[in-house]
């Protein structure tokens, strides 16, 4: 019957002895034994187990009336639509990792360009006052238990706002800042504060996610926009490149973007 079942000897028995599948009958040396009818309802139990659901809601299903029954069945039918959304979730989350590791193999480090980024809606968190290592992961962690729990996997663009003016790279380190996450088709109960990218010119440079790499390319780009008389607002967007997360919550590498405010000479927009 195990074999049958593709189960063990030792679930039959743990079934039997919680009296939620018993054998036709026991043998007096202590073996069980099982009609082959009730092949059927061993699988049923076993496809219910595999929902997650508890031992007592099994019994339920198997022993009360037909009005209790379906109220468990609809519980594990919603079990299973949810499962299923989170493993299409999950999928949809792969593919775009891949898609972007493609694209991001054709990036060159430290290199500024101008790009026109198309508008994008982010959730956003609370501002804090500064970027030591514990404001961070306060904020992240604040943040991120506002979203599912598929949030932090999903590679729609993520990152950070900071309060920064391309003329003063070297206040970075004590700017205010904001954690971002691109609005998806996620509904959430709570109410989480919003804000939008607009799409223009932004005058752009993918960088090492470290304080070094990150200094080194607000510097590149002071130096960049000052060449091109680029003028751009006092913010600057930091967003992830589709890299894995690391300990810090962001990926390996970061893209430092400024809305670019003044006209640009088309030659000098980069493909993205």
């Amino acid at each position: 019957m195990a074999e049958l079942a593709n189960t063990t000897r030792r679930a039959l028995i743990f079934y039997d002895q919680k009296n939620i599948f018993k054998p036709k009958y026991t043998a007096s040396t202590g073996y069980r034994y099982y009609d082959y009818s009730q092949l059927y309802d061993l699988l049923f139990i076993l496809g219910l187990r595999s929902l997650n659901l508890s031992l007592s809601e099994i019994k339920a299903i198997k022993s009360q009336s037909q009005t209790i029954q379906t109220s468990y069945l609809l519980n594990a039918q919603n079990k299973v639509t949810k499962k299923i959304t989170e493993f299409v979730r999950i999928q949809q989350v792969l593919e775009k990792k891949l898609e972007k590791q493609a694209s991001l193999d054709n990036e060159v480090l430290y290199k500024p360009v101008v790009r026109q980024r198309p508008p994008i809606t982010f959730w956003c968190s609370r501002q804090a006052v500064n970027c030591t290592e514990a404001e961070v992961a306060q904020l992240f962690a604040e943040f991120y238990k506002q979203l599912d729990t598929l949030s932090i996997m999903d590679t729609t663009k993520a990152g950070c706002l900071t309060n920064l003016s391309i003329d003063r790279p070297h206040d970075y380190d004590g700017a205010s800042f904001r954690i971002i996450k691109e609005v998806g088709s996620v509904k959430h109960k709570r109410m989480i504060p919003v804000l939008k990218k607009d799409a223009a010119n932004y005058a752009c440079v993918l960088v090492d996610n470290t304080t070094t790499g990150i200094h080194h390319g607000l510097e590149l780009l002071q130096t960049f926009c000052h060449q091109q008389h680029l003028k751009t607002e006092d913010y600057l967007w930091q967003i992830n490149s589709g890299e894995p997360l690391m300990e810090n919550g962001f990926s390996k590498y970061i893209w430092l973007d400024f809305t670019i405010l003044n006209s640009v000479d088309n030659t000098l927009i980069s493909p993205n």
